[in-house]
């Protein structure tokens, strides 16, 4: 079905592109007969070989247990270390001749034996069981291979091993500034990768891991200030709410950056599709923020300290997203559009800190309906159909949890309605008179100019 509404969306874009002359008529007949012949079939190797290698490494490490007792330590040790070089030996061979997805497959392989050799030694020499450990080795090995050969597949199971590291230190006790370190120098290693070289499941491996070590900063830090409900509540608001917002930005600031430069540094697809990625994200976060504040906060807390504000987790985020919204607006001045961006996201912000100035519902309502419609005309402005069904999503769910919540008393469902009415009246006549004012610029101007 998704296959389906991506070709039908590209065969009506690359119509709209050969009309301004982005794609030739020559090159767009050829995209469309590729997206007509392209189902699948070229990435099924892949995707079969790379079960098959997992499946093999299991069969080595298998036979290896099977046959503990007869083989003697040091042939363990020697064949663990020949099979890690020979598969990267072999990867570089392959890569030579141009066979990059099977290269990447036998780097994954060797990476793969590489953790396994690592148990297994662990064994030989009846070494204490340390998840932690053994999560923080296998991450700076699988990086090793990740970067020094410019695969995918190591950085996968790197994101996965520096995850395992993040979470297995259960306790969450104050980091060590070694352990912060450490946190952020996997963090750099893993995020950097999909920005140099181009992948969707290492793009989302590096996001996850960025949020879960930010989630472990958050807790940590709420820990040491006691844990208290509504220190803790403000901590969070503010974080994840900077850090969504900054994630949202990232890419157009870069844009702009890109625009308003003398130098006129170039945008690589690489870079392009990484900033997409968190755009995306981040949308979907602050869609579910924005509803999770007004459902489940005054369930929570009758209360939310400003204090929570102040740590570093909340600031840090906080006072960058405002950065770049002020930079945004400031530099967009000639772009309509641009300036409904980054309004709207100063607007999601402060709905999502509203409750630490005050949890009555009825501004916390009204911030937060505005914050979810304006979503939805920043999905439509910008004709993403992603962003729109997130946008939605949210505002259906946060009207029908306000018309179950005011349903029993006349007065409440007058207010809501009311208030949801204003709203959204007041929305669509901004953009009626900005889009007003956009049709008829060109015009006027292309009047005078005949005049």
């Amino acid at each position: 079905m998704f296959d389906w509404i991506y070709k039908k969306r590209l065969r009506d874009d690359l119509e709209h592109w050969v009309e301004k002359g982005w794609v030739s008529s020559a090159n767009a007949a050829a995209i469309l007969e590729e997206q007509e012949v392209e189902d699948g079939r070229s990435r099924l190797p892949l995707m079969l070989g790379g079960i098959g290698l997992v499946c093999v490494a299991l069969a080595v490490f298998a036979f290896i247990a099977a046959n503990w007792a007869a083989i003697p330590k040091p042939v363990k040790l020697t064949g663990i270390a020949l099979l890690v070089l020979s598969a990267h030996g072999l990867a570089a061979i392959v890569a030579r001749a141009g066979r990059k997805g099977l290269a990447d497959l036998m780097t994954g392989f060797a990476t793969l034996m590489f953790v396994g050799g690592m148990a297994l030694v662990g064994q030989i020499f009846h070494l204490p069981a340390d998840w932690s450990g053994g999560a923080f080795l296998v991450c700076i090995g699988a990086l090793a291979a990740a970067w020094g050969t410019a695969s995918r597949a190591p950085l996968v199971i790197a994101a996965i091993a520096a995850i395992s590291w993040q979470v297995s230190r259960t306790d969450f006790e104050p980091s060590t500034m070694l352990e912060i370190l450490i946190s952020l120098g996997f963090l750099t290693a893993v995020f950097l990768h999909p920005f140099l070289y181009p992948s969707r499941i290492t793009r989302w491996a590096a996001i996850l891991l960025l949020l879960i070590t930010f989630t472990r900063w958050l807790v940590e830090t709420g820990d040491r200030f006691g844990g208290n409900d509504a220190f803790t509540l403000a901590l969070v608001l503010g974080g994840f709410g900077g850090m969504f917002a900054v994630m949202l930005q990232a890419g157009p600031i870069l844009d702009l950056y890109v625009k308003w430069s003398s130098e006129r540094p170039v945008k690589s697809h690489a870079h392009w599709l990484m900033l997409r990625s968190l755009q995306d994200v981040a949308f979907l976060a602050m869609c579910v923020l924005l509803v999770l504040v007004l459902i489940l906060l005054p369930e929570i807390s009758d209360e939310v300290r400003l204090s929570g504000l102040a740590p570093l987790p909340s600031s840090l985020p906080l006072g960058l997203a405002a950065l770049m919204c002020g930079t945004g607006l400031l530099l967009s001045f000639k772009t309509i559009k641009g300036i409904g961006f980054f309004a709207m996201t100063g607007l999601c912000m402060a709905a999502v800190l509203l409750p630490v100035l005050t949890t009555h519902p009825i501004p916390l309502a009204a911030a937060v309906l505005a914050a979810l419609v304006g979503l939805c005309a920043l999905g439509t402005w910008y004709n993403n159909r992603y962003w729109m069904v997130c946008a939605y999503l949210a505002l259906t769910v946060v009207a029908l949890w306000l018309l179950q919540v005011t349903i029993g008393s006349l007065l409440g469902q007058s207010i809501f309605f009311l208030i949801a009415g204003g709203v959204l009246l007041g929305v669509a006549l901004l953009l009626a008179r900005v889009f007003k004012r956009q049709r008829g610029g060109p015009k006027t101007g292309a009047r005078e100019a005949a005049a």
